[in-house]
């Protein structure tokens, strides 16, 4: 399993509680945007917290694509 898989469910379930969003069920086939009721504004948000809270910015580069909180983690991890 991958280790920020955890902190990455954490992160949006802390980001939708923080928008007074209800919180679904989040695994890590769950689709970001389709899935777990984030908008952009949400996922953007996401993406700070991950790369405060794990010291990493996977998109300094450039933009990576990615549709699954699984493909996300593996970003950071």
């Amino acid at each position: 399993m991958n280790k920020t898989l955890p902190i990455v469910i954490d992160t949006i379930s802390e980001v939708l509680k923080g928008a007074g969003q209800p919180v679904p069920a989040i695994n890590s086939s769950s689709r970001i945007l389709e899935d777990t009721g984030l908008d952009s504004l949400g996922l953007a948000e996401v993406v700070v917290k991950l790369e405060e809270r794990l010291q990493k910015d996977p998109f300094k580069d450039e933009f990576i694509h990615f549709t699954t909180v699984e493909e996300l983690a593996r970003l950071y991890g």
